[in-house]
């Protein structure tokens, strides 16, 4: 019997173990980049602002337009980031990390 319960055991921390894994090391890297969210932030406040001007793609975006979605504008936490908006149609950006699609993460 206390084989049996032994080898369930053993068992189920062979199933859990990986997964606890990938879950500890998604949550240290998204805890680590918090510039992509704030990316998303300003892209969703972006779509926000074209959807109810009804701006096409290409037209302008100035910081001003989107603040009422944001609150206040972010800001990287790497000295000296800036946050490039961008027009409608287009990802916005980060002078270190780059954009929403071709993020890169900061190496320690």
């Amino acid at each position: 019997m206390k084989k049996a319960i032994l080898a369930v055991f053993l068992l189920v921390a062979i199933v859990v173990a990986p997964s606890l894994h990938r879950f500890y090391r998604t949550a240290r890297v998204r805890s680590s980049q918090p510039c992509w969210p704030k990316l998303m932030n300003i892209a969703a406040a972006k779509d926000q602002w074209a959807l109810e001007r009804g701006a096409t793609s290409g037209t302008p975006v100035m910081v001003e337009s989107i603040l009422p979605y944001l609150g206040t504008m972010p800001t990287c936490h790497v000295a000296g980031a800036t946050y490039n908006i961008g027009k409608t149609g287009e990802e916005p950006s980060c002078t270190v990390h780059g954009t929403i699609s071709q993020f890169k993460p900061d190496r320690y």
